[in-house]
């Protein structure tokens, strides 16, 4: 009974999602985890109110994001470079799919590399959709893709602080580690591509250039699985730099001048969020946070950091913008009206995720339920256990919180049936960053921000494939533990 009950707030998110709205999915999951909290659980009051202080804080952390993504999309739009963005490449190569999947895939990887936090679904998708493409597609593909890049990260947080630090893994550990789920991910990557081909063809045209979108793609794989090995926290970046460089030169036609210029605020936008990760002094300086500690006596503590945020770069480089341009509007009103609906359903998602998290006082929590429930699959296990890192990513938005929640799980299960523990470490790293294509906190914040109504139609979208990656590194992981 404790197993079904850990889960079915899972399931009413996945379920209502899928037949009414992501609207109605979170209230009623609010509701239903808010009874069991109480009811089952036998949580006290002040630790709701801890919950949901934390909740609170991370929505504001999250909607940081959305708003300076939203701030920079509308000034841009609003002083015509983003028209010229939509154009800028149209000299690079005739194929308007080739050029999608470039974007798609190399930008992708750049903003998760160098920002994370949900910051490719709001930067992304807007441009594929300036240049033409269905907003639907656009979401869904960015995700997809994202599912790869995620591993990593921003600057490798996943792998070094969501698994390295709490588990005291060792510098050779986290080298297998990272190599694993880069080739995992990379291979599983493939066949996540022919499914995006198939909504490719459903929603736009069918792909007339698989092959070199493959080969694309492969100039991104094959560096970032070398790279994985020995810079993790950089493998990323430079992986998505060395498939730009490369494609380029195989894409570009005789003749062909593509235009860059209308690129240059994102340029400066990229060095504002990486030159902190490089420049320790500044990353020090803008480290400072607004804590509370103890909230509401409940124990758990909530914090913010606002210079460390995205929200900061997109400001500056929106208001560059708009200073170069003369604009004569910021176009403030329609980014916080859209605020202000993402809101309504982003904190009630979070708080699901918390007062799960949070639900083991008397008893185990419905997290470690979840983990102990799918550590009775025996020598099947690491069949299922990259779901286990969906899971995490789908109820808490976060690859590195996944690994935070679910990795010790991970690794004594592993200890437990005599598995290869860098082998399930790794499975649990790629189950985290592929749960990122259905997690509600990026769905949500993606699909505000390119402006669409439909949540659930980007879910239902990227639902079956997401299963299908995560079942499918399992499968490799457990070739791999046979074999080895």
């Amino acid at each position: 009974m404790v197993y079904i009950l850990s889960v079915l707030p899972i399931a009413v998110l996945i379920i209502v999602s899928l037949l009414k709205g992501v609207r109605e999915a979170v209230m009623a999951g609010f509701v239903l985890t808010s009874l069991l909290f109480f009811f089952y659980w036998d949580a006290s009051f002040t630790l709701f109110l801890g919950t949901m202080g934390v909740s609170l804080f991370t929505t504001v952390n999250i909607l940081m994001i959305v708003f300076g993504a939203l701030f920079l999309y509308n000034v841009m739009q609003g002083t015509g470079m983003i028209d010229q963005v939509s154009h800028s490449l149209d000299n690079l190569h005739p194929s308007r799919e080739l050029r999608f999947f470039l974007l798609a895939i190399c930008l992708t990887a750049f903003f998760e590399g160098v920002a994370g936090f949900g910051t490719p679904g709001a930067i992304v998708p807007l441009l594929l959709i300036a240049m033409g493409f269905n907003a639907v597609l656009s979401v869904s593909v960015v995700l997809l893709f994202d599912g790869l890049f995620a591993v990593f990260g921003a600057v490798g947080t996943p792998l070094l602080t969501g698994l390295q630090l709490p588990l005291g893994l060792s510098g050779e550990e986290v080298q297998q580690i990272g190599l694993i789920s880069a080739v995992t991910g990379a291979l599983v990557q493939v066949f996540v591509i022919f499914f995006i081909f198939r909504m490719f063809a459903g929603r736009q045209q069918p792909v007339e250039h698989k092959g070199k979108v493959l080969l694309l793609y492969s100039f991104f794989a094959v560096p970032f699985c070398v790279f994985g090995y020995f810079v993790p926290d950089l493998a990323t970046v430079l992986a998505a730099l060395s498939m730009l460089i490369i494609s380029v030169l195989y894409l570009r036609t005789t003749g062909s001048k593509p235009d860059f210029r209308p690129w240059l605020p994102y340029a400066v936008l990229a060095v504002l969020l990486l030159l902190p990760k490089l420049f320790y002094p500044l990353n020090r300086w803008i480290g400072w946070d607004l804590t509370f500690m103890d909230m509401f006596g409940s124990g758990l503590k909530a914090s913010i950091r606002p210079l460390q945020s995205p929200l900061v770069p997109f400001v500056l480089v929106g208001l560059g913008v708009a200073f170069v341009k003369r604009s004569k509007s910021y176009y403030l009103g329609e980014s916080f009206s859209k605020l202000l609906n993402v809101f309504v359903v982003l904190f009630p998602s979070i708080a699901v995720a918390q007062l799960m998290i949070n639900s083991g006082v008397q008893q185990p929590s419905m997290v470690n339920n979840i983990a102990a429930l799918l550590s009775n699959l025996g020598n099947l296990y690491p069949v299922f256990s990259p779901l286990l890192g969906i899971t995490g990513a789908f109820i808490t938005g976060s690859t590195t919180i996944s690994n935070v929640v679910f990795g010790p799980s991970q690794l004594e299960t592993a200890k437990l049936l005599n598995l290869n523990t860098n082998i399930i470490l790794a499975l649990q790293l790629n189950g985290a960053g592929i749960g990122n294509a259905i997690c509600l906190f990026n769905i949500i914040a993606a699909v505000s921000v390119a402006n669409l109504k439909n949540f659930k139609e980007v879910l239902a979208t990227n639902m079956v494939p997401t299963i299908f990656a995560g079942l499918l590194a399992g499968i490799l992981g457990w070739l791999m533990i046979a074999v080895w």
